[in-house]
């Protein structure tokens, strides 16, 4: 029994792939490979990712490392928006292909309503998946702008390691994974790293590596610099003295 042309599969998907190129624009504020050229800040979206990372600069304009990191970021972030759209572009051809069989087998027509029925079922489970890529990457790409600001001044300073710490949004939504990375055990004061000691990877929960992309999804603590001569009083950054080293006195401890 036939069902939906080729042509009419290519076009429901053509359709599909639109939208999401759509929405992928307004998250990502660069498309990369649709593109072919380096991110154009000036016009990238609020809140769209490449707009997130100049926030991370300071409002800086990046240099020519930095535009390079951004664009890897938006490159693998269209990667998971681009398996998402061709996986649900084929989901509806699939659904409404069936639909037309199973109306021409009953000797009837698929009506607009039950189209309309598959492609929002779909596109609600899309915008699911959508939601979660959008947190993570939200997440990965401000604290990998934060960082490659740190290794800037850092290197401006003569510093090959510096120490970073996170900084917790102190809320009842604060999770317990992230005060045992972030914080010390008196739960008021942030803990500190070395740069290098942080996973460049996503982080599994139970390890005991922070990771410099964030610890979940919608994780909203953000990576920060802490100078030599400063640590901390009452869980905020203070001036200590010229010769302080936070880092080692929270190890010596």
């Amino acid at each position: 029994m036939y069902g939906v042309s080729s042509s009419g599969k290519e076009a429901i998907e053509i359709a599909v792939h639109r939208m999401f190129d759509a929405l992928a624009y307004k998250l990502l504020g660069n498309i990369p490979k649709l593109r072919n050229k380096s991110p154009f800040f000036g016009s990238s979206p609020e809140m769209s990712l490449a707009h997130i990372f100049i926030q991370a600069l300071g409002g800086k304009e990046p240099n020519h490392i930095q535009r390079d990191v951004l664009k890897s970021i938006l490159n693998s972030s269209y990667g998971y928006i681009e398996s998402l759209k061709n996986k649900t572009g084929s989901n509806i051809a699939e659904a409404v292909d069936a639909l037309v069989k199973e109306a021409k087998l009953q000797n009837g027509r698929v009506s607009s309503a039950q189209i309309t029925e598959v492609i929002s079922t779909e596109m609600d489970k899309a915008q699911s998946h959508l939601k979660t890529i959008a947190e993570a990457e939200t997440t990965k790409t401000r604290n990998i702008g934060h960082m490659t600001d740190i290794i800037g001044q850092a290197q401006i300073q003569g510093i090959d390691d510096p120490t970073v710490f996170f900084i917790v949004v102190r809320d009842g939504l604060l999770c317990n994974e992230c005060k045992r990375l972030h914080m010390l055990s008196d739960g008021i004061t942030p803990k500190v790293y070395r740069l290098s000691e942080l996973s460049m990877g996503w982080h599994k929960r139970g390890e005991d590596r922070p990771s410099a992309c964030g610890e979940h999804p919608n994780c909203r603590c953000s990576l920060s610099h802490l100078p030599k001569g400063w640590g901390f009083k009452g869980g905020f950054v203070s001036f200590i003295s010229l010769d302080w080293d936070e880092y080692r006195s929270q190890r010596e401890d």
